[in-house]
């Protein structure tokens, strides 16, 4: 287990080398390094607030997720500039466990209530995710640019389906991996084993919670909060991809606020890879530059914009995170919850 987990380590700072080497070659560094230099810093601005506004966001939907188990604003932005730290650092965004694994050891919730408010969080981001990228091809214009859109609705529309689908029948199916592990347990003569037991008592108390959040009937405001969420998320990037791109002659009404959002969408799908670059980098701007490209952006900037929007948001997170992280790591600072 150690040894593949360093063949992946090594996998991923390979092909993070590499590929920012390949974007770096088609570019010249002096109009990089210019156009930080140059950065539209009231753009910047724009950025950081409503930045902080989508974690405020994803913070407040946690909350409602949470209840009736209590916690105040402070530690669950805390747990959520954590988890946004985190989130990209590992592939197939295996990081967002992160948000489990504080709330549960350092707040002292209850494992199965974490794991139920993640698995309906992750559920709403997808489910959320279809709306806007359907609106988008439709305001671009199908067949309006090099985009399969007519493929792209297809799927989105599947996607969101099933996402649909996963959300109804989530209990359910739940409660039908609980029959299947406690029968497979049996069969092979381990279901009086300790480690057995205890995971079978995780997995029921996780359906309780998740039955008891769904007797709540908050799914509508959690939907709309994720929808504001998202929102807020593609809002941020636009006014960072207009603060990089300002000094390149672009206005803030040349920018296509649609085509940004298919932009985003293609770069982060990325993130469910896998396998793929250390923290991202290589593989995000990668696939931001093919989106970009095939909705006729010049290639230079799709390069320039890509590693600018990655480099800046990941340092935005990464700052926030690691102070979480030393705030939450204060020997004088609260654990349970409040």
């Amino acid at each position: 287990m150690l040894k593949k987990k360093i063949i992946l380590y090594i996998i991923s700072i390979f092909i993070s080398i590499f590929l920012i080497w390949l974007l770096l070659s088609k570019i010249e560094t002096d109009d990089l390094s210019n156009t930080f230099k140059n950065i539209h810093c009231p753009a910047l601005l724009a950025f950081i607030i409503i930045a902080l506004i989508s974690s405020g966001l994803r913070a407040w939907r946690y909350k409602w997720l949470l209840k009736p188990h209590p916690i105040s604003w402070k530690n669950i932005l805390l747990v959520t500039f954590i988890r946004n730290l985190f989130v990209d650092l590992f592939p197939a965004r295996l990081g967002s466990l992160s948000y489990i694994y504080v709330l549960n050891r350092r707040m002292k919730f209850p494992f199965e209530t974490a794991t139920s408010s993640f698995v309906l969080a992750v559920i709403f981001d997808f489910f959320t995710l279809s709306p806007f990228l359907i609106f988008s091809i439709f305001i671009v214009g199908l067949g309006s640019s090099a985009v399969p859109s007519t493929s792209l609705l297809i799927i989105s529309f599947f996607f969101f389906l099933i996402i649909f689908l996963a959300l109804w029948l989530l209990i359910p199916l739940a409660k039908h991996f609980f029959k299947l592990y406690s029968y497979s347990t049996k069969l092979l003569r381990v279901d009086k084993k300790i480690w057995a037991v205890k995971i079978k008592k995780t997995i029921e108390k996780t359906i309780e919670e998740l039955s008891a959040t769904k007797k709540r009937r908050i799914y509508w405001p959690v939907f709309s909060i994720s929808l504001a969420l998202r929102l807020a998320k593609y809002g941020a990037l636009y006014f960072l991809l207009y603060s990089i791109l300002s000094s390149h002659g672009f206005n803030l009404h040349d920018l296509n606020f649609f085509k940004t959002i298919l932009g985003i969408t293609g770069a982060e799908l990325t993130s469910i890879l896998p396998i793929k670059g250390l923290g991202g980098f290589g593989t995000w701007e990668s696939a931001w530059v093919l989106t970009f490209n095939l909705m006729n952006f010049q290639p230079q900037l799709a390069i320039i914009s890509g590693i600018g929007v990655h480099l800046i948001t990941n340092l935005f997170e990464y700052i926030l995170g690691i102070l979480s992280i030393i705030i939450i790591s204060l020997p004088f600072k609260k654990t349970r919850p409040e």
